[in-house]
């Protein structure tokens, strides 16, 4: 027998050629390779009855419970990290942009979907919104800076300096303050008014991703921080206390309040677990997705909460009373 040929007589380099062709065929219709975008972040339109996605594959508005496609919103930049509506409900704004290039937002009506402001001024990802009223706008970067912005003039009013990292989240507290986190590990609490640092808070050993203020009525402001220490840790940021932390079994991607002591985290191992604020204990632990877990809210009448991730996939959670 030919050494080159095998038993059937197919010489052995046209083989090595049939086999690297399906092996490459195989790749290219692969799962991986096909998959979807992550599910960046998720915010609920004030009626409950729909919710606005953004991934790399654009910003989309989804029907809630049914999570059916009601339309998908052009934007200018092909990196969205943060969707965030205004307290009035009237207007929602999508933040992100061109990585170390240039940070972007856009400010569409609600429920029309126009577009009404286009915001330019940081330059990298704009990763984190939040709203002072309805007319102003600050936002995070990876630049290292915070801009509050008049959404009327289109104008930055004021630039937060004093991270010496990229900023990862932002939040205004009722009594004015603004409360800021990022990969230096701090937490900050500025004044809104002249940009003044008023005090940091470094018991975070890694990056902060998400600082999430308690929405409901307490004595004092309360936020929540979640890191990639793994640990979410409770604070009372207008006093400069740390209260409580605990640590989780995976890192806390995203978190948002259920109650005055109830906490939920969509963590990177694709589970949700619910957290007592005030024990720090877990009381749920529960499969939300395959993959990572990026995003988490909670609905604001019915009790469900709405988790997303890797693959563009978004889930609807009812957690166990």
């Amino acid at each position: 027998m030919n050494p080159n040929r095998n038993r059937w007589g197919i010489p052995d380099t046209h083989i090595t050629t049939v086999m690297a062709t399906f092996i490459v065929m195989c790749l290219l219709h692969s799962p991986t390779l096909a998959q979807k975008p992550p599910i960046t972040d998720i915010s609920f339109a004030p009626d409950g009855n729909s919710i606005v996605c953004c991934s790399q594959s654009g910003l989309h508005v989804l029907t809630w419970p049914e999570l059916a496609s009601l339309q998908k919103l052009d934007v200018s930049f092909d990196n969205l990290h943060c969707v965030s509506f205004a307290p009035d409900g009237k207007a929602f704004a999508v933040g992100g942009g061109y990585p170390s290039e240039e940070g972007i937002v856009q400010i569409f009506t609600w429920p029309a979907c126009q577009l009404q402001t286009h915001l330019v001024g940081h330059d990298d990802s704009v990763v984190s919104l939040t709203w002072e009223g309805n007319r102003y706008l600050t936002t995070a970067s990876l630049d290292r800076l915070l801009k509050r912005w008049d959404i009327t003039t289109k104008m930055p009013v004021l630039t937060y300096k004093g991270h010496s990292r990229g900023v990862r989240s932002a939040r205004i507290l009722e009594t004015g303050e603004l409360v800021t986190a990022g990969n230096d590990d701090s937490v900050r609490v500025w004044d809104v008014e002249s940009g003044a640092l008023i005090r940091t808070m470094n018991q975070h050993s890694k990056p902060i991703c998400r600082i999430s203020v308690c929405p409901f009525p307490l004595a004092k402001p309360l936020i929540a921080t979640a890191a990639g220490d793994r640990t979410i840790r409770f604070w009372q940021p207008t006093i400069g206390r740390m209260m409580r932390y605990i640590r989780l079994e995976s890192e806390p991607l995203d978190i948002c309040w259920l109650s005055e002591t109830q906490m939920a985290a969509s963590c990177a191992d694709g589970h949700v677990r619910v957290i007592d604020s005030q024990n720090v204990n877990l009381t749920q632990t529960l499969l939300a997705l395959e993959g990572w877990a990026y995003a988490i809210a909670a609905h604001p009448k019915d009790g469900t909460i709405a988790v997303a991730g890797s693959d563009g996939q978004i889930r609807r959670i009812q957690l166990r009373k």
